[in-house]
C-alpha cells in the first residue's frame, strides 16, 4: 500500500476516555455493510446517516435542551429564523391563518407578513394582553398561535395557560418563544404549549459566539421538524452545537447573576429623572404580575427605558456609553444595548410602532454579568450627556 493511501486510511484514536465531550466534525459515517446503510436510511434500525440530520453533537444538544424543557424532544436549527421557517413549512399551508403577538421581533412578523403572505398564509397581529382581541382574531382557518413571552423589548407578558385554551379549543397549535427567560425561568410546555422556541446564541451561549435555533416539544410533534430537517438541510452545525451544550452546563448560575445585576440596574433606572419609564417584569406593579408570579420562576435581564428628548437623546445616550456594547444581541457575559425603533422593529411601519409602543426615546439595555456598579456608572455618565440638548452636529444642522 502507498504511503499516501495509508495516511488516508489511518484510524484514529478512541475518545471515550476524554473527560469533555469531542465534537463529532464529520459529514458522513461509515457503514458495516451494504445492509446496514440500507437499514438506517429506511429506518429499520437506528444510527448515524449524515450530518444534515444525525450529527451525535447536535444531539447531545438536543437531549440536553429537551431535558431543561420538559420535553420529550428537540430539533436544533442553523438559526432562530430558520426555526421559524420550519415551523411554517412544516404545521401550515396555502390558506392557513397565524396570530401573532404584535410587537415581537420586527423579522418574525416580516417573515410571517411577508414571505409567507406570498404562498397564501395570513397572519395578524394581536396586543398580546388584550384576551378579547385574542378571541376576535381566531377564525376557522387559524393553525397556530405564537408569542415571546416576555416580548421584545416591552416585557409584556402572555398568560400560556389561558392561551393553550384558545388554542386547544380552536385546534391550533401554540408556540412560545422563551428565549428572553430560558428555560431556568420559565417552561412554557408545563403551561400548556405545544411547542418552545428559542434562538440559541442569546442566554443558552452565554458569550455571543454562535448563531443557532431550537424548538422542543412532545415527539409526535417534533418528529414532522426533524422530517423536513432531512429534507431543507437548516441544520446546526456540530461546532454549534457542542459550544451550546457547554453553554447550558452554567446557563442556570449565569441567569441568577444576570436577574442580580439587573434588578440593581432597574431600580436605579427607575430614580432617574431623565427616564420618562422603565420595562421589565421585576415591577410589583407590572400589569401582568399575577401571571408573571404563576408561570415565572426568575426574570429576565432584558429592561427597556424611555429617555426623555426623544430619538435625538436616546442616541445621545447610547453613542456616550463606554462600558455598554452597542449591540443588538442580548444574553451575553457583556451588557448591550441598542434602539429597537432604528434597529430590531424597523421594519415596523412609524403608525406600527406607535400602537406598539416602539417610541423614539426607546433604548433596550441587556444587563451582563460585569460589576452592577460600573454598568450603572456607564450609564449615569450616558443619560447626563443624553441630556445635552443640542450636539455640535445639531448646532451646526440649526444653523
Amino acid at each position: 500500500m502507498e504511503q499516501s493511501t495509508r495516511a488516508i486510511h489511518m484510524g484514529f484514536p478512541a475518545l471515550d476516555d476524554s473527560h469533555a465531550a469531542a465534537i463529532a466534525m464529520t459529514s458522513a459515517y461509515d457503514f458495516t455493510s451494504a445492509q446496514e446503510a440500507s437499514d438506517r436510511f429506511n429506518g429499520v434500525t437506528e444510527g448515524n446517516i449524515y450530518s444534515r440530520f444525525t450529527n451525535p453533537s447536535v444531539e447531545h444538544f438536543e437531549r440536553k435542551l429537551a431535558s431543561l424543557e420538559n420535553a420529550e424532544a428537540a430539533v436544533a436549527f442553523a438559526s432562530g429564523m430558520a426555526a421559524y421557517l420550519a415551523l411554517a413549512m412544516t404545521f401550515l399551508k396555502q390558506g392557513d391563518h397565524v396570530v401573532l403577538a404584535s410587537g415581537i421581533f420586527g423579522t418574525t412578523t416580516h417573515l410571517f407578513r411577508q414571505y409567507f403572505g406570498q404562498f397564501g398564509i395570513t397572519a395578524t397581529c394581536v396586543d398580546l394582553d388584550d384576551q378579547h382581541a385574542w378571541q376576535a382574531a381566531m377564525c376557522d382557518r387559524t393553525r397556530m398561535i405564537l408569542v415571546e413571552s416576555p416580548t421584545n423589548p416591552l416585557l409584556k407578558v402572555a398568560d400560556l395557560s389561558w392561551l393553550s385554551g384558545l388554542a386547544k379549543r380552536n385546534h391550533a397549535l401554540l408556540v412560545v418563544d422563551n428565549t428572553l427567560l430560558s428555560p431556568v425561568n420559565q417552561r412554557p410546555l408545563n403551561h400548556g404549549a405545544d411547542l418552545v422556541l428559542h434562538s440559541t446564541g442569546k442566554f443558552m451561549d452565554g458569550q455571543g459566539r454562535t448563531v443557532g435555533g431550537v424548538i422542543a416539544g412532545r415527539k409526535d410533534v417534533i418528529q414532522p421538524l426533524k422530517n423536513y430537517l432531512r429534507s431543507s438541510g437548516t441544520c446546526m452545525n456540530a461546532f454549534t452545537a457542542w459550544v451550546l451544550s457547554h453553554g447550558l452546563d452554567t446557563l442556570t448560575a449565569r441567569m441568577a447573576m444576570h436577574e442580580q445585576n439587573a434588578r440593581k440596574v432597574e431600580a436605579w433606572l427607575r430614580q432617574q429623572s431623565c427616564v420618562k419609564q422603565v420595562f421589565s417584569t421585576f415591577s410589583p406593579v407590572h400589569p401582568q404580575a399575577e401571571v408573571i408570579a404563576k408561570q415565572q420562576t426568575g426574570h429576565s435581564p432584558v429592561i427597556s427605558f424611555i429617555v426623555e428628548g426623544g430619538q435625538a437623546a436616546a442616541w445621545r445616550c447610547i453613542d456616550a456609553l463606554n462600558l455598554v456594547a452597542r449591540c443588538t444581541n442580548i444574553g451575553d457575559t457583556k451588557s448591550m444595548v441598542t434602539h429597537p425603533a432604528s434597529t430590531t422593529h424597523c421594519r415596523y411601519s412609524q403608525e406600527e410602532k406607535l400602537q406598539y409602543g416602539i417610541s423614539d426615546g426607546l433604548v433596550r439595555l441587556c444587563v451582563g454579568l460585569e460589576a452592577s456598579q460600573d454598568i450603572i456608572q456607564d450609564l449615569g455618565q450616558a443619560l447626563a450627556a443624553s441630556q445635552v440638548k443640542h450636539s455640535l452636529r445639531e448646532v451646526v444642522s440649526l444653523s
